[in-house]
């Protein structure tokens, strides 16, 4: 059992140097007692029992450190250093004397493992010869000894101990001499207690003298007069020889200095002085336990036996002076897992203010300790080698390192299982071909592509084949990416594992990179819908650089307020200052390996010239020691420096400056290579770089920039350490060296990787293209190639279409343009010409760029030689007026153009003409059989075809201003296919033409709007399905199945839709989607959580006219359930803030269809909230319209229910007739479904049969009603016949039936989320207690 006790300092020291003695001995015998050591250290480059070695005296400084922090921390809780002439200090009532700091008046508290027989609380006597150590007379072994040490737990001061009479001494009086009172304890502990002589003859091999001798005994000093007071001892010995002694001990340099600052304290320069034993506390725990890697475990320690005489500042990977902001991120990514929202962490600052080190560090720790997912991409200044490369790039090294590691195998077939569920095998197939890395996941569907060139080929042929089909749109290509990229980042996110994200530079990043950045960061997709589906955490962090983002910036403009006016993530904002002198001071100091106390005078000088920005406090040291300002010292290894020549040394304006100051000092061949660099951005590969050999040698002359840290080599890139470096190595050339140095490396990457095959577009290809570009911009180009360069111009546009890079594909558009010059449309040049102009006007209209996009049209009508050719400029032209609002101008462009095909429209269509068509192909069609539609034949002619292909493209800009046009249309389309062959826009006449059947015969159009499904599958044009899906199950199909299963589908086709790129039909399927969900009962309070999502994807994908639509039902479901938002404030730029102020827009513009949808929305509330008089007034207004849709269905239950309300109230048998005129048209209905209509149907009999009295009747169809809403799941309707069964009860004066049934009532719109009306039928105080 161990006992606590006592043990002299020196009985200490001579027990600890007599371990370390038998440990040395047992490893030169092959005995280890390497088993449990306080500190680990790596083995350096020695062998390894000098390794071991190297861990015995290691282990007796961390003892020794370990005794003098006990010490200190006894001297600082009750004592502190005072300047001259004051008054002595008292430790626990005694004063504080000279001798009271002594070896010898020392106590340290240990656990004895032998009884020494004494009690508790007493001191114990060592006594060592020889090879023995005996403690009160027991020997101990070496484990007991090691026991003893490693519980020293307290050290005291003799006196308080001891009951002796004082000896009368003076007291100290300078805070120095205490100082150095405590540095000779320090030096005769770390000593290991030998005396101190004038002369040192310690052997330099302390080992080797160790283990020479079997008998030498430790030389201890247990004769109080042998300790001399520090004035005499200092009289003694130099610095030198002080220094001498400790090294020759082995002891760390930095334990060396401070001991030795410590004995002469005050005697030299101030700077090196301690000023109290808080300060030696405060440097003694950095070394041991704060920057132990630094100070401790130093390069320039002996015993780890390398010094370096290399002037080379090496500044480590610690974050110094962004303490608060790193904890802000850590604490935001520790409530990750907490919160259902993602993040978005804005970083801002100037450039070289740390924000990438700083991020480096986040992710290290999240990464390593905490389990994240990383993904980080960093966008380039100068160059973008290819379409969303950073992206491609940043994704690429995800996949790859992830699949190297085995324990990863079970989170790759989480990530594989949710693609494989999620993407249609194309998109999967394109996904792979944007991230190769990602092959390696789907090796069976790849197996199945021959090629990349394959994959490519197919667009290209279906593209060029203009005989049948007009280009694919655009805009769904870059959402059908977009959507696979999220569909991406929920995979890798889920499963328990976050994502941290990171873009850095962002602003550098091109309009496509950022429009897919903001749609991972907002959009919802069908991620919300799904029932126990892992949930995705990301946390986005944005870092950009705040003096190059103004107000006028892209950032600024555009994607900040759609970040911050989102609700799918939560933004928060951070912005890097200067660092603290404080915190430059530390990084200086770890930096030069030296404590705070000594860089103190230095860091303040670098501050005040850096202006405490970090990137140019690195590179001012570098300055200094370009020009030995700062060197490195082998005699006192360590930096050394003159403050007088620092404060000299002049400041450049900015940081560009100094570096290509400091880039002046390097080799011309070095800095030829970085300016060749720099042409490239801010990194290269090594096989691009090889392929300039022949002009230079890059690679070996980007050695010497390697070990001056301006360049680093990661894998197999080249790249620069910081883009400050980057731009000042590109900026030292002049624009004529700038053009030359992009024609040289442009023209020798085409003629080495792209002479032999001009016909596909590679990486490389990009890389020499932007090169070429870059030049002629500059003033130079080749003319004699320039055709060559147009081509490429159009491959690389073309290929940036096809990744939805729209920005870089109107560059590169641009630039093909502008090598033809003057020969443009000559006759070699016309086809060229012809799809460069349409890459950059189908660019322009992906990227909003009306004007511009107006030009490129009109180069092309002018200069066309065919309508054939001019056919894809029309087409873009209906669309982009149609996006923006002008149907009208869209739908005369239209007619026009059919004109011109030889489709002649007629300008007046009488009803009668109409009815004649639709009669027509009613009875065309009746001799088709289902088959005939599945297999029929295909159209051969391409005016056909492109007729077909323009009502189609004109059909959904008709309804607001010309419906009367749709029949006619759809009906003109179904006898083109009847009369000349089918495609798949046939399919979409047969949908047009089944909708005005549903007056007449729901049966008929049900069956064709199901094969219209069947005949476009067979065309296998998959893009446009969901849009056809969307019509078949929104306009028709309600009529014949449950509504919610209807709902279900559209539920799942918002995502196909979004899958196959059509925003516009994505926003329809959700309208649809929402508007059945409030109708049928889903819960409203979950909608307007989806209605806020959905509101924003609405915006961020442009469908401005459907956000204001989809603001009108969102009204309805807030005022429902009772939320205080106002949903046309989520939609920013719409400049409408009420239903009311839409509809006075509405009206003046003629949009009929748009402003019922507003008059249905008022009726309903108004009926809901028994504003009945009102509802009458809206129910009206909607009427009077030709084409039947589900809203019809709705509109005639509420006004039937309203009408039978007002007939109560009033004399008027209208409204009997407008009741009874509903209930014929559900009896009609309720033949196609009893599922949607039986409910309906018996509420407004049971209305009915209470107005005219007959109680008995009324009752039981109520109740009918009642059961029929249960069955069919239709809530809201449930509650409302429970309530109007209410009121019957309540009229004939069955009070308790008439509470029961309200009580029931009012549980069905609570589960409704109604709160709205449940407040209005019942008092607050009622509602509480409810």
């Amino acid at each position: 059992m161990s006992n606590v006790c006592w043990i002299d300092l020196t009985n200490w020291i001579a027990l600890a140097t007599h371990h370390e003695r038998k440990w040395i001995q047992d490893i030169n015998g092959g005995r280890d007692h390497n088993k449990s050591l306080p500190v680990q250290v790596a083995p350096t480059n020695s062998t390894h029992q000098h390794f071991e070695l190297n861990v015995v005296t290691l282990t007796y400084v961390q003892r020794c450190v370990k005794v003098s922090l006990l010490l200190l921390g006894r001297l600082t809780r009750d004592y502190k250093c005072h300047d001259t002439d004051a008054e002595p200090d008292m430790i626990d009532g005694m004063s504080l004397k000279d001798e009271d700091i002594s070896v010898h008046n020392l106590v340290v508290e240990i656990l004895c493992p032998v009884d020494h027989g004494k009690g508790d609380q007493d001191f114990v006597d060592i006594e060592i010869c020889s090879e023995r150590c005996t403690m009160n007379g027991v020997q101990l072994e070496m484990n007991q000894m090691q026991s003893i040490l490693d519980s020293s737990n307290k050290v005291e001061f003799v006196q308080p101990m001891k009951d002796r009479r004082l000896t009368k001494r003076s007291f100290i009086k300078s805070r120095h001499q205490y100082l150095q009172q405590l540095g000779l304890v320090f030096f005769q502990l770390f000593c290991r207690g030998e005396p101190i002589r004038k002369s040192s003859h310690r052997t330099q091999d302390y080992y080797s003298a160790v283990a020479a001798s079997d008998t030498a005994e430790v030389p201890r000093t247990n004769n109080e007069d042998d300790i001399s007071s520090a004035s005499k001892l200092m009289r003694m010995m130099s610095l030198d020889e002080f220094k001498k002694s400790l090294l020759d001990a082995r002891v760390p340099a930095s334990i060396c200095r401070l001991v030795t600052d410590l004995i002469h304290s005050g005697k030299y320069d101030e700077e090196t002085s301690f000023r109290s034993f808080a300060d030696v506390l405060d440097e003694l725990q950095d070394i041991i336990s704060g920057r132990p890697h630094v100070l401790l475990y130093d390069r320039t320690t002996p015993t780890l036996g390398c010094t370096s005489s290399k002037e080379r500042i090496d500044f480590g990977n610690i974050v110094y002076g962004r303490e608060v902001e790193t904890n802000r991120i850590l604490e935001l990514a520790a409530l990750q897992h907490e919160f259902l929202k993602n993040r978005l962490i804005l970083i801002s600052g100037n450039g070289g203010e740390g924000k990438t080190f700083m991020i480096e560090g986040v992710k290290n720790h999240l990464v390593t300790l905490c389990g994240w997912a990383y993904v980080g991409i960093k966008f380039d200044r100068l160059m973008h080698n290819s379409p969303l490369s950073a992206i491609s790039s940043a994704f690429d090294q995800f996949f790859s390192s992830l699949l190297s590691r085995r324990d990863q195998e079970p989170y790759v077939t989480a990530i594989t299982m949710s693609l494989q569920l999620h993407l249609s095998p194309s998109m999967t197939v394109l996904l792979c071909h944007l991230i190769p890395s990602l092959r390696r996941l789907f090796p069976t569907l790849m197996s199945r592509v021959v090629s990349n060139d394959d994959l490519k080929s197919l667009k290209e042929d279906s593209a060029e084949d203009k005989n049948l089909e007009i280009h694919s749109d655009p805009e769904s290509s870059r959402n059908r990416l977009h959507y696979s990229i999220r569909r991406l980042v929920h995979a890798i996110s889920s499963f328990g594992r976050p994502l941290l994200f990171v873009f850095d530079d962002l602003q550098w990043a091109g309009r496509a990179s950022l429009d897919l950045l903001t749609s991972l960061m907002v959009e919802c997709d069908a991620v919300h819908f799904e029932e126990n589906a892992p949930i995705a955490r990301v946390m986005f962090v944005g870092l950009y650089r705040s003096d190059e983002v103004d107000q006028d910036h892209v950032l600024s403009k555009r994607y900040f307020p759609i970040f911050n006016s989102t609700g799918t993530v939560e933004v928060h904002s951070i912005q890097l200052r200067e660092i603290t002198k404080e915190a430059c001071n530390s990084m200086i100091s770890c930096a030069l390996r030296l404590p705070v106390r000594l860089t103190r005078s230095l860091a303040d000088i670098v501050h005040a010239k850096a202006l405490g920005n970090v990137f140019y406090v690195k590179m001012f040291l570098e300055s200094l020691v370009i020009n030995k300002t700062l060197w490195y010292s082998l005699t006192d290894k360590r930096w050394m420096w003159n403050l007088e020549s620092v404060r000299a040394t002049p400041i450049a304006e900015n940081v560009a400056q100094l570096m290509k100051r400091n880039l002046q000092t390097l080799p011309e061949a070095t800095l030829w290579a970085l300016k060749l660099l720099s042409c490239f951005g801010s990194k290269a590969d090594e096989p691009t770089l090889l392929l300039l050999t022949d002009h230079v040698d890059i690679i070996n002359a980007l050695v010497d920039a390697i070990d001056r840290n301006i360049v680093e080599k990661q894998g197999k890139f080249y790249k620069f350490a910081h883009d400050i470096l980057e731009q000042s190595a590109y900026d030292m050339m002049s624009r004529q060296e700038q053009s030359n140095s992009h024609l040289l490396i442009g023209s020798e990457l085409i003629k080495n990787a792209v002479e032999s095959n001009w016909s596909h577009v590679r990486p490389l290809t990009f890389v020499a293209i932007d090169q070429i570009n870059r030049a002629k911009v500059l003033g130079n180009t080749q003319l004699s190639y320039s055709v060559q360069y147009a081509t490429l111009n159009l491959k690389a546009a073309q290929k940036s279409m096809s990744v939805s890079d729209f920005a870089s594909a109107l560059s590169y558009a641009e630039h093909g343009i502008s090598f033809l010059a003057d020969h443009l449309w000559d006759g070699s040049n016309y086809s060229l010409a012809l799809r460069l102009y349409e890459t950059a006007s189908t660019a322009c209209f992906t990227s909003s760029q009306g004007d511009k996009m107006r030009c490129f049209l009109d180069e092309v009508f002018e200069h066309a030689q065919s309508l054939r050719d001019k056919l894809h400029s029309y087409l873009l032209l209906i669309e982009t007026l149609g996006a923006v609002g002008k149907d009208g101008e869209a739908i005369d462009s239209a007619f026009a153009l059919l004109g011109e095909l030889g489709e002649i429209l007629p300008q007046d269509l009488p009803r009668s003409l109409i009815q004649h068509e639709v009669f027509s192909i009613k009875s065309a069609l009746s001799t088709y059989t289902d088959d005939d539609i599945k297999n029929p034949p295909r159209v051969t002619d391409w005016n056909i075809s492109a007729r077909m292909r323009v009502i189609g493209s004109v059909i959904p800009f008709l309804f607001n201003l010309r419906p009367h046009y749709i029949p006619f249309l759809a009906c003109r389309i179904v006898k083109l296919s009847i009369q000349h062959g089918f495609c798949s826009d046939s399919a979409f006449g047969l949908m047009a033409y089944a909708n005005p059947l549903l007056n007449s015969d729901i049966d008929e159009a049900y069956r064709w709007g199901k094969l219209s499904l069947l005949l476009h599958e067979g065309f296998e044009a998959k893009d446009k399905h969901p849009r056809l899906k969307c019509q078949v199950y929104g306009f028709l199909a309600f009529f014949c199945e449950p509504l919610q299963a209807v709902i279900d589908v559209l539920r799942i086709n918002h995502a196909d839709c979004l899958l196959a790129g059509d925003a516009y039909y994505a926003c329809i399927s959700i309208s649809f989607y929402t508007r059945f969900c409030t109708l049928c009962g889903h819960n409203l309070t979950d909608l307007e959580k989806e209605c806020t999502l959905f509101a924003t994807q609405m915006t961020r994908l442009h469908q401005h006219e459907l956000c204001l639509t989809y603001a009108g039902v969102s009204e309805v479901i807030t005022e429902l359930s009772g939320s205080p938002t106002i949903p046309y404030s989520l939609m920013p730029g719409l400049n409408i803030m009420t239903e009311e102020e839409h509809m006075e827009r509405l009206l003046s513009e003629g949009k009929s269809a748009a402003l019922q949808v507003g008059y249905f929305n008022c009726l309903f509330l108004d009926f809901w909230f028994k504003r009945y008089e009102n509802a009458a007034v809206w129910a009206e207004k909607y009427r009077n319209r030709g084409q039947r849709r589900f809203l019809d269905v709705y509109h005639s239950f509420y006004e039937g229910l309203n009408a039978f309300q007002l007939a109560r109230q009033s004399p008027d048998k209208r409204w009997i007739e407008v009741g009874e005129c509903a209930i014929a048209l559900f009896q009609k209905w309720v033949k196609h479904s009893v599922w949607n209509f039986e409910n309906k149907l018996l509420l407004l009999q049971a209305e009915l049969n209470f107005l005219k009295g007959f109680k008995v009747d009324a009752i039981n169809t109520y109740q009918a009603s009642i059961k029929s809403a249960q069955d069919h799941r239709f809530v809201n309707e449930h509650g409302l016949a429970l309530e109007l069964l209410a009121s019957l009860y309540k009229q004939y004066g069955d009070t308790n039936q008439a509470k029961l049934h309200l009580t029931c009532s009012r549980k069905c719109y609570k589960q409704w989320g109604a709160l709205g009306i449940i407040e209005l039928r019942t008092p607050a105080k009622d509602c509480l207690a409810e």
